[in-house]
């Protein structure tokens, strides 16, 4: 059974001992064999125990845990690609990456499959997503008449998921859904990644297998999530907002009008997003 970066890795952990003062990169580590890992997670931008450079700004901040959740160790990166290029090349994690939830959905492919583990650490949401996507290896795409693998790959067109077949494809370059002026229409890839991956499980756990409007109050819920996660933990994102609905306002049929913007302090957990209102001007 695939799992996440949750009690998985038992190998020998570390301590963090006290960092030079002004020293800016990652704290350091010192071993000790009587610490077991049990699970990770990157540390909110306000939390004390996160990382800072020089200047005293916060870092990306990737921590480690024991299974009492006490803090053992923690890193600091500038940004996702950074935590991405450690992760591939450290033994221990890299080590285990077949076993990983993630790895079937990536096919192996290590380019989608280190940054959809960035994902799933930042919001564990995601990683139970995937591990129920996961957990079907084949759907019947009725319309190809055959058995198909959910899986994600990359794309250079717009992201979307192809409902029957559960298969996401992404595009990591874009960071807009429709070019409007609005802030929640900037977001950055891996939120569009999580929008698609809720597609998929609506397919494999819901069986919806055709796409329909409705679907995307579940998976602007999940983007959200994300959203959120990046707002609260990686450095540069304190633009990003909610996304308060699909698109916007038709009048006869036309889009006229973008959804406002929100604030986090106006979001929750729970937040329904609106779907695109139509009305008729008579």
């Amino acid at each position: 059974m695939a799992r996440g970066l949750v009690g998985l890795f038992l190998w020998g952990a570390f301590v963090v001992a006290p960092s030079p003062a002004g020293y800016a990169g990652p704290q350091t580590l010192v071993p000790d064999a009587n610490v077991v890992v049990f699970s990770y997670d990157f540390l909110d931008l306000d939390d004390p125990r996160v990382v800072s450079d020089g200047d005293g700004t916060p870092k990306l901040t990737f921590a480690c845990f024991d299974e009492d959740h006490n803090l053992v160790w923690t890193r600091g990166f500038a940004d996702i690609d950074a935590w991405c290029e450690y992760a591939r090349n450290d033994p221990d994690l890299s080590a285990r990456k077949t076993e990983l939830t993630g790895w079937a959905m990536s096919q192996g492919n290590e380019e989608i499959f280190w940054p959809l583990q960035a994902l799933m650490v930042l919001c564990p949401a995601v990683r139970d997503t995937v591990a129920a996507v996961e957990s079907r290896p084949l759907v019947f795409d009725r319309f190809a008449r055959t058995w198909k693998t959910p899986h994600i790959e990359f794309t250079t067109g717009e992201n979307f998921c192809h409902q029957p077949s559960a298969t996401v494809f992404w595009n990591p370059t874009i960071t807009r859904a429709y070019g409007s002026p609005m802030a929640w229409d900037m977001f950055p890839p891996l939120v569009s990644l999580a929008h698609e991956l809720v597609h998929a499980w609506q397919r494999v756990v819901e069986e919806r297998q055709i796409y329909g409007a409705s679907l995307e109050i579940g998976a602007i819920r999940g983007e959200n999530l994300v959203r959120h996660a990046f707002y609260r933990k990686v450095p540069g994102h304190d633009w990003l907002r909610p996304r308060p609905g699909n698109r916007g306002y038709y009048v006869n049929g036309t889009f006229t009008t973008y959804f406002e913007d929100m604030e986090w302090s106006e979001w929750w957990p729970g937040f329904s997003p609106a779907l695109d209102t139509f009305v008729e001007d008579r």
